[in-house]
């Protein structure tokens, strides 16, 4: 075998990798918005999260980069231990420090906490450890981390209002060099008083904020895990969310007891609480927060049921209509197809989705022209200029999807390819394949 035919990793890696993958994606997501995020730049996206309607799609390899991370604290404590500092990463029963706001629901844990800092000795600081590529590190060297990473330093932020400390020291390694960075940073009460008050407004809110951007090929909005949701999907399903939970429902509210180790969420329709194992399960009677619902526009409720305005005509949510688990199936268009809502009308009939071979091995790349390559946010753009229409108004032939991929047929022998590994496909995630060549 020569080199350029050696495959691009080996099964020994690939088999780490996909551990990885499997094991990542298996960790449960987190019930409470997170102190590490309440800095992100978008509000929205932070109520799309905290409802449970996004998720990051990572691949093994990011996996193990975030546990290199989780080791790096553990070598930066052994690090300040060994200048003379006190360093405490646990509490007494051997947890990492958690803090907790607004009845448990605004949630944290710090990487730890340390007394002797050199430059400040009698000062206990919030200990917050990072790595960064080299390019990100010389910008933290040249602006410091209020400006280069605002997000880190609303979470220091965070930490110090609630742990009553005000200082923070925060800790970087050169991933690419392994140089070292440190940064104290002090408490600002108004800084951190505004962050809380953000948290708030998103834990009660039952409608999501102002997208922060009006165009949807925006950069922060072509990468956002909650894209398919807050823009909508035109090959997916008509609610497109990792899996159904009772915190998108309009029967469940996040109720703020002074207990913070409640966090509970109370259904109004059975009249008791939720715990996490009961959101996740959602029973026959979820209605989803008609703020999910982008595409159209709500008209009315009725015993159970939730009547909505679509592009072309009403469509029911609920009670004699269509299920939320019927939403994570179908597209949009097919909300308004007249056999299907003649069918849930007349016979009670339950969509279950389209049924379709796989696509891909209908449209080989080999095979088909492709007529087109971007990113997901330009498709509604480039389908128009290109076919003169809009393809939210195209019903698909068949749909399916794949471990990595999403794909739709239309008419025309044209197939639109969506792949979610974006790690592995650059800034190019979704595709036009046209007929066979």
């Amino acid at each position: 075998m020569t080199a350029i035919d050696l495959p691009k990793i080996s099964s020994t890696v690939a088999a780490i990798l996909d551990h990885y993958k499997k094991a990542g994606d298996a960790e449960p997501s987190r019930p409470y918005l997170g102190a590490s995020i309440i800095g992100h730049s978008c509000e929205r996206y932070l109520w799309f999260n905290f409802r449970g309607c996004c998720k990051e799609n990572f691949d093994g390899r990011m996996y193990r980069l975030f546990e290199t991370g989780d080791m790096e604290e553990f070598r930066f404590c052994k690090d300040l231990r060994e200048i003379g500092c006190e360093v405490h990463e646990f509490d007494e029963e051997g947890n990492q420090f958690s803090v907790l706001a607004l009845g448990g629901h605004f949630s944290g844990h710090m990487d730890g906490c340390a007394l002797g800092i050199p430059e400040a000795p009698v000062t206990w600081h919030v200990l917050e450890v990072k790595t960064h590529n080299a390019k990100s590190f010389a910008k933290l060297q040249k602006e410091g981390v209020k400006k280069s990473k605002p997000q880190h330093y609303a979470q220091m932020m965070v930490y110090m209002r609630l742990s009553g400390m005000t200082r923070a020291l925060y800790l970087v390694k050169n991933k690419d060099t392994e140089e070292l960075y440190s940064e104290r940073v002090r408490y600002d009460k108004t800084e951190a008083e505004s962050l809380i008050a953000r948290a708030e407004r998103i834990i009660k809110s039952n409608s999501p904020p102002e997208r922060i951007s009006t165009r949807e090929d925006w950069y922060e909005c072509g990468w956002c895990p909650a894209h398919a949701i807050c823009w909508g999907d035109p090959v997916g399903p008509a609610f497109p969310v990792p899996s159904i939970s009772c915190r998108q429902c309009c029967h469940a509210t996040p109720i703020i007891h002074d207990n913070e180790t409640l966090a509970p969420w109370v259904c109004e329709k059975h009249k008791r609480g939720l715990s996490v194992c009961d959101q996740a399960k959602a029973c026959d009677d979820h209605l989803v927060l008609p703020g999910l619902i982008g595409f159209a526009t709500p008209l009315d409720y009725d015993d159970g049921c939730i009547i909505f305005n679509g592009e072309l005509s009403q469509w029911k949510h609920g009670k004699g209509g269509f299920s939320t688990k019927e939403l994570t199936i179908l597209p949009a268009r097919q909300l308004v197809n007249p056999l299907l809502n003649s069918a849930k009308e007349e016979f009670g009939a339950t969509a279950a989705g389209f049924s379709a071979s796989d696509i891909l091995a209908r449209y080989p790349e080999d095979l088909t022209r492709i007529a087109w390559k971007g990113a997901l946010g330009l498709l509604k753009t480039e389908w128009q200029r290109r076919y003169k229409t809009e393809i939210e108004k195209i019903e698909p032939i068949a749909k399916c999807e794949g471990f990595n991929y999403r794909a739709a047929e239309f008419p025309g022998q044209i197939a639109v390819i969506v792949w979610t590994d974006l790690t592995q496909i650059g800034a190019s995630n979704c595709e036009i394949r046209e007929g066979i060549e």
